[in-house]
């Protein structure tokens, strides 16, 4: 009698670096698979910054905290397919552009 095989490990989170500057989002990739994914918000500007990260046409809406200058936040979500927006939600930081559209198939 022979164990059966165990299945094989869940693949790696997909991974994704959204750097903000005045007043902009620059995306590491603008496409990955569904699943799990890692964004992380790296603040490379002068003011602070944070990220939402909504499905059109969803309800949802993923919040990451205020990153100061210099500073790193990443969090692990879950996404299905379809566009998500991302805007920065500091006083009005999202009016003066700082958006971007992330693919998920």
């Amino acid at each position: 009698m022979t164990a059966a095989t165990p299945p094989p490990p869940p693949p790696p989170p997909a991974r994704v670096q959204v750097v903000a500057q005045e007043f902009r989002f620059a995306l590491s990739r603008r496409t990955i698979k569904h699943g799990r994914a890692t964004i992380e918000l790296r603040n490379l500007g002068e003011d602070a910054h944070d990220l939402r990260l909504q499905r059109i046409g969803g309800t949802r809406v993923y919040v990451w905290p205020v990153a100061q200058p210099g500073r790193t936040v990443d969090r692990e979500v879950e996404l299905r397919p379809g566009r998500y927006r991302l805007t920065c939600a500091v006083a009005n930081h999202a009016a003066l552009g700082m958006e971007a559209t992330l693919v998920v198939r």
